[in-house]
């Protein structure tokens, strides 16, 4: 079913709320941000929508994991609440920056495999 109109989120409980916040905050740099929202579909079905911004090509799937994670460690069954991706060009991405609550994932602090140091035009100063 094609999502018909977006809503501001409502009836989730604030224990979700946290555990998304948490989960998608471990999440750095597999995306930009996420916004829930609450949906209605075409014939008349209401849930709740997650619409991942951004995410990092081949990201899909963790994410996707890492949010049934937190809805079955909350107690919810993984339907009552979709996952979506959406690049930020995306018309739907603004729609959802309307009337969501946004989380901003955080950047990666430092390319994989890269450590302090390691880079040979940036040697560590010794004091």
């Amino acid at each position: 079913a094609r999502a018909q109109s977006f809503h501001a989120p409502a009836g989730l409980p604030e224990s979700l709320l946290g555990a998304l916040d948490a989960r998608l905050a471990s999440a750095a740099g597999l995306a930009e941000l996420a916004y829930l929202v609450g949906v209605t579909y075409e014939g008349g079905a209401k849930g709740h929508m997650l619409g991942i911004v951004d995410a990092v090509p081949g990201a899909e799937g963790a994410l996707a994991r890492a949010v049934a994670d937190v809805l079955s460690f909350s107690g919810l069954e993984a339907a009552a609440l979709d996952v979506a991706f959406f690049r930020g060009s995306d018309p739907v991405a603004a729609r959802l920056a309307r009337v969501g609550l946004r989380f901003d994932l955080p950047r990666a602090a430092q390319p994989p495999g890269a450590s302090p140091g390691m880079d040979p035009d940036r040697p560590p100063r010794l004091k």
